[in-house]
């Protein structure tokens, strides 16, 4: 009987490991997708400057224009070659950031998955542990058997 009631508590911590890994397991993943969507959000706001920046060029170059100012040079130019450099800057931070979402999110959803084996492992342990418990019970309890 003893040996009966260790093998179901056996059973139970393996089978609460074995959940506990699923759990960490499906954390991993939703941490991945939310890396891959925080990328994918830097990457539009890359674009939205890129965009910004075409249509400050175009302004620039229609006012100067207007005005019978060569868009080319002078202040014109230096307006349009510092609006470029803050924008290219801009874009590859928003870059930067979209790499270091998507690694992050991958590191993030490895060490998920180590819980969950840390768990599952222990589940196992326990197990081994509550088996051998049992198994010391149900001998010392056995006519002529000495307690320890």
């Amino acid at each position: 009987m003893q040996m009966a009631l260790a093998a179901v508590s056996a059973g139970a911590s393996i089978y609460s490991g074995v959940m506990q890994q699923r759990a960490y397991n499906a954390q991993a993943e939703q941490a991945k997708i939310q890396g891959r969507s925080q990328a994918i959000a830097y990457k539009q706001q890359g674009a939205m400057v890129l965009r910004n920046l075409n249509e400050f060029l175009a302004s620039t170059i229609a006012v100067a224009g207007a005005g019978n100012v060569d868009p080319t040079s002078g202040s014109a130019r230096v307006m349009q070659e510092f609006a470029r450099a803050e924008a290219y800057a801009e874009y590859g931070t928003s870059l930067d950031n979209a790499v270091l979402a998507k690694e992050g999110a991958a590191v993030q959803a490895q060490i998920y998955r180590l819980g969950g084996r840390a768990a599952f492992l222990t589940g196992i342990t326990n197990a081994a542990g509550t088996l051998g418990q049992g198994l010391q019970r149900s001998l010392s309890l056995q006519p002529g058997a000495t307690a320890p």
